[in-house]
């Protein structure tokens, strides 16, 4: 008997699956409530120890099994140790609301009329209500992923979705389908065809069909020769529709790849690519050949099984007995191949992720230079490892579940011989039938197999599907295209800045502050320096600005609006980077300076280039700015200056400089630096830099100090240059970091210049570790020898007197090695204000 209502979960203890008793603790209530509800007459629901897998929410979301089903009888739990109930949450039914949801007429009516399953009777309602709350439980005990995701059990909407990406190729597909079908039919006549010629030589027959055997040969040949050109058809329409599908899948992900923040790009683009390139040729090949596979395999298990029937009825009906336990089969195969599937595309996609970042130009430099090849080899291996041993379970699993359906192919084949030898012998078949039905047997088989592909197949594509999807829908927390647009009419003179009380951290670290209530301006046309030591947050604060993120707390106000309320692209249009490390695209010059201005002209292009300091180089090379280059065919310098010419070329409101000298040599640093002078002396750009170096700083009007997320100091080059300030003690550091290295490199090329030896100025001021760490030189013992200014005492020296310093009015040389004395004359600059900033930051404890 089939009951028609589940009255009692009963699973009391199972030693072989805990977690499924954790995960139905929560139906206990429910079970003791229908247990008093529907007394003894309803047969309760058994539920046997069996793998978690094997328990999937839809398995166990058919309404009703029956009792032989289950292997486990709830009397062999019936001695073990009670469960104790567990409370009902908020959102599942407790005993006492289920018996409150009988209407009151239900009341009066008998137990066996509820078991019955009368529409809108308490027992319907409880079995939904169980079976919801199975799901839900076995769903929260499933295995979770790496961003705590369970996979859920493929829907309807799942494949709906999957196929609408399809869509746009639809014709192409009906027509190869269309095409698929005729070849398949006309391939599944063949065993027909063949029983019947077996049956014309073996009786004697005069006619096949009622015509002559050489009609019945041409017309095969000529429906051969027809199904042989649907095929092709077919499977020239498939692969080009797969092709098509596959590129719009990419062009979908790709636009929302570009549309996210920044925040993407942090997590590294090896797993973006992997979903743009793996992940959608496995959907594409799902959506086209595969399901061509499968139209195929449908069409020929229909059909043979139709045809067999139509032939013998007995051992058709014996040979379907092999259908459920493949079906089953397929299914469960199915589904774990999905979520394994879902594993190997992520775990692919941090191999990509760890070969992209570490085969990129500075990376590969980098480990290059510290031997690291074996210590990064064994991390790729890793990778590749974890990779492996997914799809070592796959293939053990595959090889398995094949070998199973193999076979019960087999043993339904040998029965089919037996007792279809049985069933010639008494006449109620014929040879030619007997032949026939072993052929559809075998194709039957093959295309069950078929079936269990193209399942499998259609389960990787969701599982690859799933992570497409997954970058298609990702919401951007800075979304294009939302916010009012910034009016093209705003001039610089109409955009000025202001941060007030910003608060900022990265979401990847959410624990780690990076700024703690900063509060600026900006005005318009005027040049500011945004110092600070390494982790202050200085690019931090661009960042903002360019809306790659958005603040924690507070605001920032452009033209007097917040920053928030405008289009991202709109404002970006308006602001120009030139960051550390600038980005050159393989290309011409003239393609890198206008990258991001495809409508500036020639000349625009030519005069960024000059504003830049770029025309030189640029002259030199064989074709100008038609000379094609890649990423680091330039140096450092000439690269920081291409960068200055593609944001100048862009004419922005407000220029931002992010450390664009910091890693480059003083010939390099000296003429990028001369570039920014003639755009701050212009007026017409608002330039933001943020550098620690003294020479790119001296260039703007207004210094901001940042220090540990604050903005401590602000104010001009001379009202910061003072005894005790923040900004003192950072060019302090600073340039004795530089003083430090450069006087060690020079140490030799002095001594062979002047005389080095002790002075009582020196012992003045150093202690025997500083005289140890500086170069200590004297003037040369006959300085009128020489045409040089007078070196002022250290006592006498500023930051200003070492950025303006009296030149040379000659450039004599030295007596020693014909070498120009000026060398020396800087050294001499250099270490005595070098002692100037020690006596200063000694006298004020600083």
């Amino acid at each position: 008997m089939w009951p028609t209502a589940t009255a009692v979960v009963g699973i009391r203890s199972c030693a072989r699956a805990p977690e499924l008793r954790t995960a139905l603790g929560s139906t206990w209530s429910i079970s003791r409530a229908a247990s008093r509800t529907f007394s003894t007459q309803t047969k309760p629901l058994h539920v046997a120890c069996a793998p978690r897998s094997a328990l999937s929410p839809s398995i166990l979301s058919t309404t009703f099994l029956p009792q032989r089903t289950f292997s486990t009888s709830i009397s062999r739990y019936n001695k073990a140790e009670p469960v104790k109930s567990v409370q009902a949450s908020p959102t599942q039914a407790s005993p006492k609301d289920i018996e409150s949801e009988s209407p009151s007429e239900d009341k009066t009516t008998s137990n066996n009329e509820a078991v019955a399953g009368a529409p809108g009777s308490l027992a319907s309602r409880l079995s939904a209500r169980v079976r919801a709350l199975l799901q839900a439980q076995l769903a929260k005990s499933a295995p979770k992923s790496k961003d705590g995701a369970s996979p859920a059990p493929t829907t309807f909407p799942d494949l709906k979705r999957l196929f609408s990406l399809a869509m746009p190729q639809k014709r192409s597909i009906l027509i190869a389908l269309g095409l698929l079908l005729v070849s398949s039919s006309i391939t599944l006549a063949v065993p027909f065809a063949i029983g019947r010629l077996i049956d014309f030589f073996t009786s004697g027959q005069n006619a096949l069909f009622g015509l002559g055997f050489g009609t019945v040969a041409a017309l095969m040949l000529l429906i051969f020769a027809i199904g042989a050109g649907a095929k092709a058809g077919s499977n020239i329409l498939l692969e080009l529709s797969g092709v098509r599908v596959i590129q719009g899948i990419r062009n979908q992900a790709y636009r929302s790849a570009l549309r996210q923040d920044v925040e993407l790009a942090d997590k590294g683009a090896g797993d973006v690519v992997s979903r743009l390139s793996v992940d959608t040729n496995i959907v594409g090949e799902s959506l086209t050949s595969d399901i061509g596979d499968g139209l195929r395999a449908g069409a020929t298990v229909l059909f043979a099984g139709t045809a067999m029937f139509m032939i013998s009825s007995k051992l058709t009906l014996l040979m379907m007995a092999v259908v459920p336990p493949a079906a089953i089969g397929a299914v469960f195969y199915g589904r774990y191949l999905r979520d394994l599937t879902h594993k190997t595309q992520d775990a692919v996609g941090q191999m990509t992720r760890l070969a992209e970042e570490r085969l990129s130009p500075p990376a590969f430099r980098t480990l290059t230079a510290f031997n690291t090849q074996r210590q990064e080899l064994r991390r790729f291996d890793d990778k590749i490892g974890s990779i492996v041993d997914l799809q070592t379970k796959e293939a053990y699993a595959s090889g398995l579940f094949y070998a199973g359906t193999g076979f019960v192919g087999n043993c339904a084949i040998l029965t089919l011989l037996t007792y279809g030898g049985h069933l010639v012998s008494r006449g109620e078949i014929s040879v030619g039938d007997l032949t026939s039905l072993l052929m559809y047997t075998a194709y039957l088989g093959g295309g069950m197999v078929s079936l269990t592909s193209f399942f499998a197949s259609l389960m990787k594509g969701l599982g690859a599907g799933a992570r497409v999807f997954e970058l298609i829908d990702r919401e951007s927390n800075v979304a294009l295209g939302k916010g009012e647009p910034l009016e093209v009419s705003a001039t610089s003179a109409r955009l000025p800045v202001r941060f007030e009380d910003v608060h900022f951290t990265y979401p990847s670290r959410p624990q780690q502050p990076i700024l703690r209530g900063v509060t600026l301006d900006i005005e318009p046309g005027q040049s500011y320096a945004l110092v600070g030591g390494s982790g202050a947050g200085k690019s931090s604060v661009h960042a903002l600005l360019l809306r790659f993120y958005d603040p924690t707390k507070g605001k920032i106000l452009l033209a007097g609006r917040d920053l928030a309320s405008y289009k991202p692209e709109s404002v970006r249009k308006h602001l120009a980077l030139v960051p550390q490390e600038p980005i050159l695209f393989d290309g011409t010059l003239e393609e890198n300076i206008k990258y991001g201005t495809p409508s500036a002209t020639r000349e625009e292009v030519e005069r960024a280039a000059r504003m830049a300091g770029c025309e030189t180089f640029i002259s030199e090379m064989p074709r100008g700015l038609d000379t094609v280059i890649g990423s680091r065919q330039l140096s450092g310098g000439q690269r920081q200056r291409i960068a200055i010419a593609r944001a100048l070329v862009r004419k922005p409101s407000i220029l931002l400089l992010d450390e664009a000298t910091s890693a480059l040599d003083s010939a390099s640093e000296l003429m990028v630096n001369k570039a920014i002078e003639e755009i701050i002396k212009e007026g017409k750009i608002t330039v933001w830099i943020v550098a620690h170096r003294l020479s790119t700083i001296k260039s703007a009007n207004n210094i901001q100090v940042l220090e540990k997320g604050r903005i401590v100091e602000k104010g001009t080059f001379e009202q910061l240059d003072r005894p005790g300030s923040r900004f003192r003690a950072l060019m302090a550091a600073q340039l004795e970091k530089s003083v430090g290295e450069e006087v060690q490199e020079e140490e030799e090329f002095v001594r062979k210049v002047g005389d080095v030896g002790s002075s009582s100025t020196l012992r003045n001021h150093t202690s025997t570790a500083q005289q140890r760490r500086l170069i200590h030189t004297t003037r040369p013992t006959s300085p009128q020898t020489s045409s040089h200014p007078a070196i002022p005492t250290a006592g006498t020296w500023s930051i200003n007197n070492l950025i303006n310093p009296p030149p040379p009015t000659t450039t004599t040389t030295s007596a020693r090695d014909g070498l120009p004395y000026y060398h020396l004359y800087h050294l001499y600059r250099l270490y005595h204000f070098h002692l100037w900033l020690l006596n200063n930051n000694n006298d004020e404890g600083n």
